[in-house]
């Protein structure tokens, strides 16, 4: 399938090609989340070195590598929520610049159908509560297309702030869906959720070793603690497991609902030519015209949301299992 610019009308974007690695670093060097994120895990390395510096046992050593693999942690989150960020308004755009049209073509519906009314209402073949409905559609048409206009404003607006200046966009329903997934086993080994977990164990493995003569109240209680360690290790083991599985089987079922809506679209491509050749020589109505292309707008946008979810999933799982996302990104664009 021939990839595609879309320029978004309305004057945010013009036209000059940028890859998608190269509109993320744009992204980063203004957004929020992305700079703080850097900011905190600078420091958090800088306390980490510090602490280890500082550390006198093994003991002090796992306190300050488990603080540090917290903040690794947090990392990986703020880097999910600004490729999430990045995908909502990147793709947002698109999405809502669809919905704009969408919204205008069934104002020309509603005003169509409204005008047929007074029509039949003139020679007494509607009532006048039959008027009054096609009027009331009609005026909500028009508050659906400012709201959609202006959804469209203020996603144009997002993504210039968060971009620092107009870009193209690249259409993202034409990426390729046909990337490897890491499987459970590399996504747990990486996980510092577990990581984290297993220095608890450790931790109160050692002060349940290091009681001298202790009392029988002190044992019972470090013992305690021990098993309690060794209990939430296996549980954020399942829950981590459990996690991924189904973050895995989301991805590849999107993969799927993405193929399909392809075909969707494909077929509301042609019922529109169809439509716009009816049209043309005489055969189908304005309305006919209108009622296809806005199947073909909806089917290319029901496949940009499944394609931002896709999108947001293969981030996220690369994140974690501490693969090259941006490579990804890279290849899934073909750029």
């Amino acid at each position: 399938m021939r990839r595609l610019l879309v320029v978004v009308s309305l004057s945010l974007l013009i036209i000059a090609y940028a890859g998608i690695v190269d509109v993320v670093e744009l992204a980063k060097q203004n957004s929020v989340v992305y700079l703080k994120a850097v900011l905190n895990f600078d420091q958090a390395k800088n306390d980490y070195d510090k602490a280890m510096i500082e550390a006198k046992n093994k003991r002090q050593q796992l306190v300050a590598q488990k603080s540090w693999l917290n903040a690794q942690q947090s990392y990986r989150q703020s880097m999910k929520s600004f490729y999430n960020e990045f995908f909502d308004a990147y793709v947002g755009v698109l999405e809502n610049n669809l919905q704009a049209q969408i919204a205008q073509n069934k104002l020309r519906i509603a005003e169509i159908d409204f005008k047929e009314m007074q029509d039949l209402y003139k020679t007494g073949a509607a009532t006048l509560q039959d008027l009054q409905s096609a009027s009331s559609t009609r005026l909500q048409t028009e508050v659906s297309l400012n709201e959609a206009k202006l959804n469209l404003e203020q996603s144009k607006e997002d993504l210039l702030i968060l971009l620092g200046k107009e870009m193209s966009i690249i259409d993202p329903s034409t990426i390729g869906i046909d990337v490897k997934l890491p499987s459970i086993d590399e996504l747990l080994s990486k996980s510092l959720t577990i990581q984290m977990a297993q220095i608890d164990v450790q931790v109160a493995q050692m002060d349940y070793d290091s009681l001298v003569s202790p009392s029988q109240y002190t044992r019972d209680k470090y013992e305690r603690t021990l098993r309690i360690a060794q209990n939430a290790l296996k549980d954020t083991q399942n829950s981590t497991k459990k996690s991924y599985q189904s973050l895995l089987l989301t991805t590849e079922n999107l993969k799927k609902t993405i193929q399909a809506q392809r075909e969707t679209v494909s077929v509301a491509r042609a019922q529109l030519e169809s439509a716009e050749n009816n049209y043309k020589v005489g055969v189908g109505s304005e309305k006919d015209l209108l009622n296809a292309r806005n199947a073909y707008l909806t089917a290319q946008k029901t496949l940009l949301s499944y394609v931002r979810s896709f999108l947001k999933n293969l981030c996220s799982l690369y994140i974690d299992a501490d693969w090259n996302y941006q490579r990804l990104l890279s290849e899934v664009f073909g750029g």
